[in-house]
């Protein structure tokens, strides 16, 4: 979830370099050694995900539980640390399906990499935490000015910290931002270097392990004066194809993501045997893994949320200058091949 946002601030150069980068993140990739020419003549789909429950769950059921095989698809799935390659996997031809957050489909399209994103997966904004350190005494959302807050620059959880200070009136310019990565977010806190960190999963639950304590994530707040369901970060997993994947293989776009959605629904109706299988694969407890999963909302709709987390997320990056400017949604993206799935998955228009 990292987040999703499992966020990773996701920097690309430009299109060229990423392009000649392909080849070294090839062989450092566990399962990248099957070459282009070979992927195409053997009729296998290169999929792309990531060592996370969120980003590759329905990617990692589909596989398992044969729903790929029931379409008549053969996949290939690559699990990564996390979403750096996709754009030069993309560019070469590498991939032809690739799984990640809305920030890395926003980066990858703005930095003119071609691909189309045809389907949200999850909506990660609960896995997306502001935890305490221990003993930390808030008796109010304001208390949060002048206090340390360990965050990654540029990381979507600030988005959610930005959305409740402006909801409880809280001075957002107060607050003391550290800029720490998530391993030594939780060291600072731990040391009391810092009285609050902005992270995601797994890290949160290690927080909590060490006796913090979650204030708010971007779906649920724990303040004294506010509680409940919020809405203050939408951060959404989803799949995207390379264009010629899309344009010459349209029928297989639809099977893959039919799969897909098989795989959601067991996900949401078998929650405990999905984490078991998910965290099998991926190498992690079974107490994570369900941790992680429940707090995720798996879900393939094409929802007002989806659609509006796109353009937050964007000005987000824009304002951090990860991104030159903001491309339109509709501009990578397309509800053509989920709609052909099952149409009422698409509530808003694209």
């Amino acid at each position: 979830m990292k987040s999703f946002t499992k966020h990773k601030s996701l920097i690309f150069v430009t299109v060229l370099l990423l392009v000649i980068s392909v080849f070294t993140a090839g062989c450092s990739s566990s399962s990248t050694k099957s070459g282009n020419s070979s992927n195409k003549s053997s009729n296998v789909i290169q999929a792309y995900g990531e060592l996370d429950p969120q980003v590759s769950g329905q990617q990692i059921i589909a596989q398992e539980k044969g729903y790929f095989k029931d379409e008549g698809l053969k996949v290939k799935n690559h699990l990564m640390a996390g979403p750096d390659q996709n754009a030069s996997l993309i560019s070469s031809g590498s991939a032809q399906v690739i799984f990640g957050s809305i920030y890395n489909n926003i980066s990858v399209a703005a930095n003119g990499v071609n691909a189309k994103l045809i389907a949200p997966l999850a909506n990660a904004g609960n896995t997306q935490s502001i935890v305490a350190r221990k003993g930390l005494k808030i008796k109010s959302a304001k208390d949060l000015e002048n206090l340390k807050i360990g965050a990654t620059t540029g990381s979507g959880v600030i988005i959610a910290i930005q959305s409740m200070c402006k909801e409880l009136s809280v001075d957002y310019n107060k607050i003391k931002f550290v800029n720490l990565q998530a391993a030594d977010q939780l060291t600072a806190l731990e040391k009391g270097n810092v009285d609050a960190i902005a992270v995601w999963e797994p890290w949160v639950g290690k927080a909590v392990a060490a006796g913090g304590k979650i204030l708010f994530t971007g779906k649920k707040s724990y303040l004294p004066d506010k509680q409940g369901d919020v809405n203050w970060l939408n951060f959404y997993m989803t799949v995207a194809v390379s264009d010629n994947f899309y344009k010459e293989h349209p029928d297989q776009a639809v099977k893959f993501l039919r799969a897909l959605n098989k795989a959601t629904a067991f996900i949401n109706e078998h929650p405990d045997e999905a984490a078991e299988i998910v965290a099998k694969k991926i190498k992690i407890s079974k107490s994570d893994a369900k941790r992680i999963m429940a707090k995720n909302n798996y879900s393939m709709a094409w929802s007002k949320d989806f659609t509006d987390s796109a353009s937050v997320m964007g000005n987000f990056m824009k304002a951090n200058k990860n991104i030159k400017e903001v491309p339109a949604l509709s501009s990578y993206s397309t509800t053509s091949v989920l709609k052909k799935v099952d149409s009422k998955l698409i509530e808003v228009n694209d």
